[in-house]
């Protein structure tokens, strides 16, 4: 699996590349935890090209967002389409994730106090 990483407007943007399977976690969670601890508080995770995912990748979504909770990080989620989005939606993922059709979406996102939980 390859990652791409972006940083800009106090936003890392990560982005990875092909599936994210059991086989494949293991890179996106260290991608996704080096960004944490370094203490980056507004991530847009960008699902564009990711062509498959399995229960171990919808795992490590939830894990990446529970990390993030825990240190009042803000993660959203970019285009998620497809058999991915299906995915999030059978899963009532996508009742979890604030999830924008684009990045500048996204980023604007951050500007905005984020959607009160409701208990």
């Amino acid at each position: 699996m390859k990652i791409a990483e972006y940083v800009g407007n106090n936003i890392v943007i990560i982005e990875p590349h092909g599936r994210l399977t059991l086989e494949t976690i293991q890179y996106f969670r260290r991608a996704f935890a080096r960004r944490i601890d370094q203490g980056w508080s507004r991530i847009i995770l960008d699902l564009q090209n990711i062509d498959y995912m399995d229960s171990a990748g919808l795992g490590a979504l939830v894990h990446a967002y529970t990390s993030c909770r825990l240190r009042s990080t803000r993660l959203v989620l970019v285009r998620v389409h497809g058999k991915n989005r299906e995915l999030l939606k059978i899963t009532r993922l996508l009742t979890v994730f604030d999830v924008y059709e684009t990045t500048l979406e996204a980023e604007r996102s951050f500007a905005r106090p984020p959607e009160a939980t409701v208990m």
